[in-house]
C-alpha cells in the first residue's frame, strides 16, 4: 500500500470515526417502503442506493481517485387470501448504475420481474428471479455485500482499452449462480427441524420476464433445461448458531462443438456465529467447481474446471462491524483460452447509523495472473489496491 493510499484511507478512518457522533439526528431513521392498500392488494416500493469514493492503484497505470454509484427499487404487489395464501408478484429495477457499480445479471433495467405463491406449503416463483442454488447460498459473512471480493457488485478497477470494469476477466462468487435471473420456476419447501429444500427448472437461457415464452438466441453450446438443486441448514446450540449449504445447477448443452459438455455446476459452504455477551464473532466460507471456464454457464468444457474458495470473518460490537475477506480461484486453460488464477484480500470496518443507513471503510488487494498471452498492461499478470468509504442507503 503506497503512501496516497495510506493517505486517503486515513481520511476514511477519521470519517467513519466521526460517524457516531455526528449521525445522532440520523440514529432516530426507521424508513419503510412506501406502501398503499387498494381493493384487498397491498402494494410498496422500496430500494437501495449504493454511493462509493475510492482511491485505486494498478500496475502500470497511474493512481485513481473515483466514484461510483448505484440506485435499485423493489416494487412488490400482494394480496392475502382467506385461507392464508399469499400471492402477488415482485421485482428489481436497475434505476440508474454506471461503468463500475451496477449488478451481476448483465445491468439489465427489469433486473427481476415474477410472480409468486406462499403458502404453508412452500413458496412457488415463476418468473425472472435467482434459481434455487443461488437464492439459498451461505458462503461466509460480509461486512457489506456490495463492495466485497466475493461476488461483487461494486469494483475499482477498469480497463483502459474496454472501459469496463477489470474484474470482469474472472467475476468470482462462491454461491452457485449459472442460471442468474433467467425465467424459471421454483419451488422451496417449508424449514422443517432447520432444513430447507430448494429446485429451480430453467428452460433456456433467456430472460423474457417468464418462462416457456422463448428459447433465445440458437448459439453454439448453450444450455438449456437447467435444473437447480439446493438444501440449507440452520440451527441454534447455545450461543452457537450453524448454517450449512450445498447447491448445483447442471444443464443439458443443446449445441454442442468439440470439447465442450453439459453443465455441472456445484457448490458447498457455512457459516458459524458464537454469540460473545457484547458482541457476535461469524466465520465462514465456501468451495465453488464448475465446468464453465471462469463460471460460465454457455463456456462449459467437457475437461478441466474453474473453481472458487471463499473464506471470512466478521465482529459485530453493537452498531460496529469488523470484517476480513480472503478469495481465490482457479480458471484451468481451455483450447486457446488461457489458466486464469485470482486472489483477493479485503478488510473493512462498518458502522449501522440507523436501520436504512451502513458507512463502511475498507481496503481491498487482487492479483490476476495468466499462463499465457498478457493483460492490457502488457503483463502476465495485473495487481491492484483500493481504499473506499461506502455509504447504502436501504429502504
Amino acid at each position: 500500500m503506497n503512501l496516497r493510499t495510506g493517505i486517503w484511507l486515513g481520511t476514511a478512518a477519521l470519517l467513519l470515526a466521526a460517524g457516531p457522533a455526528g449521525a445522532s439526528g440520523l440514529a432516530d431513521w426507521d424508513l419503510k417502503p412506501a406502501s398503499v392498500e387498494l381493493g384487498g392488494w397491498a402494494a410498496s416500493l422500496g430500494g437501495t442506493a449504493n454511493l462509493t469514493g475510492y482511491r485505486a492503484n494498478e500496475d502500470a497505470g497511474a493512481g485513481r481517485t473515483g466514484g461510483t454509484a448505484s440506485l435499485f427499487l423493489d416494487p412488490e404487489v400482494s394480496r392475502l387470501l382467506a385461507n392464508g395464501w399469499r400471492v402477488g408478484a415482485m421485482g428489481v429495477i436497475n434505476a440508474y448504475h454506471d461503468q463500475l457499480s451496477g449488478d451481476n445479471y448483465g445491468n439489465d433495467v427489469f433486473q427481476k420481474s415474477y410472480l409468486f405463491v406462499a403458502t404453508p406449503y412452500g413458496r412457488v416463483e415463476f418468473g425472472q428471479q435467482d434459481g434455487a442454488a443461488y437464492k439459498m447460498a451461505m458462503t461466509g459473512p460480509l461486512v457489506a455485500d456490495a463492495i466485497a471480493i466475493d461476488d461483487a457488485n461494486i469494483t475499482f478497477y477498469r480497463d483502459p482499452t474496454t472501459g469496463e470494469a477489470f474484474t470482469n476477466v474472472f467475476a468470482v462468487r462462491s454461491g452457485v449462480f449459472a442460471t442468474k435471473n433467467d425465467a424459471k420456476l421454483s419451488y422451496y419447501t417449508p424449514r422443517l427441524l432447520g432444513v430447507q429444500l430448494g429446485v429451480s427448472y430453467t428452460p433456456h437461457m433467456v430472460k423474457d420476464g417468464l418462462p416457456f415464452i422463448s428459447a433465445g438466441p440458437h448459439i453454439a453450446d448453450r444450455q438449456d433445461n437447467l435444473v437447480d438443486a439446493a438444501i440449507n441448514y440452520t440451527g441454534f446450540f447455545g450461543r452457537t448458531s450453524l448454517g450449512l449449504y450445498a447447491g448445483l445447477s447442471a444443464g443439458h448443452n443443446a449445441a454442442r462443438t468439440p470439447g465442450h459438455d453439459d453443465l455441472f455446476d456445484w457448490a458447498l459452504g457455512g457459516e458459524l456465529d458464537y454469540d460473545l455477551g457484547e458482541a457476535t464473532l461469524a466465520l465462514g466460507g465456501a468451495w465453488h467447481q464448475s465446468n464453465g471456464y471462469t463460471l460460465d454457464p454457455s463456456d462449459a468444457f467437457a475437461h478441466g474446471t474453474t473453481h472458487v474458495v471463499h473464506a471470512s470473518t466478521k465482529l459485530t460490537a453493537g452498531s460496529w462491524l469488523f470484517g476480513l475477506e480472503y478469495s481465490t480461484g482457479t480458471a484451468d486453460a481451455e483450447a486457446a483460452l488461457p489458466k486464469l488464477d485470482t486472489t483477493g484480500y479485503e478488510a473493512s470496518v462498518g458502522y449501522r447509523i440507523n436501520s436504512n443507513l451502513q458507512l463502511t471503510a475498507g481496503w481491498q488487494h487482487l492479483r490476476f495472473t495468466r499462463d499465457s498471452g498478457v493483460f492490457y498492461n502488457g503483463l502476465p499478470r495485473a495487481n491492484m489496491e483500493a481504499g473506499f468509504l461506502y455509504l447504502r442507503f436501504h429502504v
